[in-house]
């Protein structure tokens, strides 16, 4: 049934293409918006004239060709075709430009920005030569812990640990996780994913403790090094001085509405502080770990705004426009297989927000 549905949708997708209607819909996407009620869900006549200019905000984590079943990045050839595509299709801003559009309410038609999360290797060895190339800025925030350290982030302590895993059966005493076989990679990953979304939701106090108990059962190394995986500072400092803007993300990626008061203030400062004094810039913008509405908190937004942040981005899907809140700044995640379904999500995506 998935294949069937996938192959409906790229044959959907390429006739949508070849009748020219793209071009047509990303025009009314600027015109017109979808109608919804005060529960947020669609009426008749189903549309109505747009009032206010919208930017999309994207979000990346990886760009490489590893196909890693377990934290997979976009293949670099996919991730070139997209670049290419909003080049000629947007208006690219860097993240301070969207900011200050936004607030002077004074946003071109198809304004888009482009961003990366936590700080990747492989956004210096495969994106930033093609945003290079085309003269796209974008913004990397940085969970700073993890750059130059040798030091991986607690999430990728996980997907290491069911990547290297032979154990056939995840059964770990003292949890509420249920025993999960491991013997498929497909059995693999639905575990994987049970076992994050719980540890997202944990006190972050308890988080570490659960980690290292998992990979204990999962019978893997426990103090593995990142190996390559992340950025060093001289990456950043060369990017930085290219058209790279780089915001904060914490230092070790806690979750910050589940981590006392005074732990997520120090992780949310000393990650401003340490891209500040490296590349002697002011870090203006952060994004939160996770970044789901339940990530974040009012106190956190107004402890961002003391210590001088101008905005913070989410993971909730949408658009932004004059209305949106600064510390809530929409982004939406290119997922796509192929350039054509990309464009056209990119479409859908302003047409209902």
């Amino acid at each position: 049934m998935r294949q069937q549905t996938g192959n409906f949708r790229t044959v959907f997708v390429r006739l949508v293409i070849c009748l020219g209607a793209l071009r047509v819909f990303r025009k009314l996407a600027n015109i017109l918006q979808l109608r919804r009620n005060h529960d947020d869900a669609p009426v008749f006549p189903f549309f109505k004239r747009r009032q206010t200019r919208k930017a999309q905000i994207l979000v990346y984590h990886r760009v490489n060709d590893d196909a890693d079943a377990f934290f997979p990045g976009v293949p670099v050839a996919l991730f070139t075709r997209q670049m290419e595509y909003v080049a000629e299709n947007y208006t690219i801003y860097s993240l301070d430009q969207i900011v200050a559009a936004l607030t002077s309410r004074d946003l071109p038609d198809n304004a888009l920005c482009i961003t990366f999360d936590d700080g990747y290797k492989d956004n210096f060895v495969h994106a930033f030569p093609v945003l290079s190339r085309l003269s796209l800025p974008a913004t990397i925030f940085l969970a700073t812990g993890a750059i130059g350290s040798g030091k991986l982030l607690w999430h990728d302590r996980v997907f290491a640990g069911f990547r290297q895993t032979q154990v056939p059966e995840l059964a770990v005493v003292g949890t509420a996780w249920p025993h999960y076989p491991l013997q498929t990679v497909t059995q693999r990953q639905y575990a994987l994913a049970a076992v994050l979304n719980s540890l997202w939701n944990l006190p972050d106090i308890k988080r570490g403790e659960y980690v290292n108990t998992l990979l204990d059962a999962l019978e893997v190394e426990n103090d593995a090094q990142s190996q390559g995986l992340m950025l060093d500072w001289p990456d950043v400092e060369t990017m930085s001085e290219c058209n790279i803007q780089f915001g904060a993300h914490t230092v070790t990626h806690p979750i910050l509405s589940k981590a006392a008061p005074q732990l997520a203030r120090k992780e949310i400062v000393r990650s401003k502080e340490a891209i500040e004094q490296r590349l002697a810039v002011t870090v203006n913008h952060f994004a939160y770990p996770v970044g789901r509405r339940s990530d974040f908190s009012d106190e956190i937004k107004t402890f961002l705004r003391d210590v001088g942040f101008v905005s913070a981005v989410t993971t909730i899907d949408g658009s932004n426009d004059e209305h949106t809140d600064l510390y809530e700044l929409r982004r939406a995640t290119p997922w796509d297989a192929d350039v054509d379904s990309f464009a056209l999500r990119l479409a859908y995506f302003k047409f209902a927000s």
